[in-house]
């Protein structure tokens, strides 16, 4: 008699779990953002696209609760680099995923610095929600690590023609504060006169709030002599050596690392370089870039060392 009572409960159980298949998207909204809190931002990103089907029409207490997961997290949206974002989903992210996620999180008025780091596969529509922005201090293009030859092969997709009006339509603002772009090396190497015109407004925008230099405390400003110096370089070494070209497009204001600000006068002494490598600037103290001066340099003043990209060269 008992072994047969086992029996039909154990039947009986079996049955009520095939009925009721529970979802985590059919709990409560409320509880949802709870759990999300335990989680890092990046992985709320996740868990929110995890719950439901995209493909399925869209409601606004859908949206609601994705955003509400987004940010449940207690960490800060103020830094974002998109690279971690897409390490969580095993997948390269699309410009839809960035549009999403900067829309959900509420991207034009909370992140301040922003990077795309192996986004090779966007065209750059996804930054539309950036439009404007009055927060954003830094962003970087280049869609590679900071310690690597911005050279990508083969070319991404990324559109000069569809990210510089996002990027002019936030220096127009009186109010904005940004710092530093860092662009793709594809758009430095084009040069189209979109870029160039960019760059010349960008390069007024920093002007005019008269920087003070780290080193010296003179104003970080524009100034031309036979080393024209530019805070954004939009025009040096258009009739130079291909070594000066490659700081066209470079912001040249600040250190890449430290974001400490330079004037023209240090880099001249070498407190402040550029490394024609990973084409970035860096303050002596954050990493010293040596240059070869001997004689059987094929190219003046290539690096000869530069910790950030592990380059070490012997002629």
């Amino acid at each position: 008699m008992t072994a047969y009572s086992n029996k039909r409960v154990r039947r009986d159980t079996k049955r009520d779990t095939n009925a009721i298949q529970l979802q985590l998207s059919d709990l409560p909204g409320g509880i949802l953002p709870k759990v999300a809190s335990f989680l890092p931002n990046t992985s709320c990103v996740s868990f929110a696209f995890s719950l439901f089907d995209f493909d399925a029409p869209i409601t606004s207490s859908k949206i609601k609760i994705c955003k509400a997961i987004i940010n449940a997290s207690e960490e800060s949206w103020e830094i974002l680099n998109f690279k971690d974002i897409q390490d969580v989903y095993g997948r390269s992210l699309i410009d839809d995923d960035i549009r999403w996620i900067l829309l959900a999180i509420d991207g034009v008025d909370k992140i301040k610095s922003l990077y795309f780091t192996n986004c090779t596969s966007i065209t750059g529509v996804g930054l539309q929600p950036l439009t404007g922005s009055t927060v954003l201090e830094r962003i970087d293009l280049s869609l590679v690590y900071l310690d690597q030859n911005p050279t990508i092969d083969p070319e991404p997709p990324i559109s000069v023609s569809v990210v510089v009006p996002i990027l002019n339509s936030i220096i127009e603002r009186e109010d904005n504060v940004l710092e530093h772009v860092q662009l793709p090396k594809k758009w430095r190497v084009e040069r189209s006169n979109v870029l160039t015109q960019f760059l010349q407004r960008f390069d007024r925008v920093l002007n005019g709030r008269r920087y003070p230099c780290f080193n010296c405390g003179k104003v970080c400003q524009r100034f031309e002599n036979e080393y024209s110096y530019e805070l954004v370089n939009w025009g040096q070494g258009e009739n130079d050596a291909a070594w000066w070209q490659l700081e066209y497009g470079v912001v040249s204001l600040s250190c890449h690392h430290c974001e400490k600000n330079f004037c023209g006068g240090c880099e001249n002494d070498y407190d402040f370089n550029f490394c024609r490598t990973c084409e970035r600037y860096y303050c002596r103290e954050c990493n010293n870039v040596n240059y070869c001066q001997g004689s059987i340099c094929t190219k003046p003043l290539q690096p000869a060392s530069c910790v950030e990209c592990n380059l070490v060269k012997d002629w």
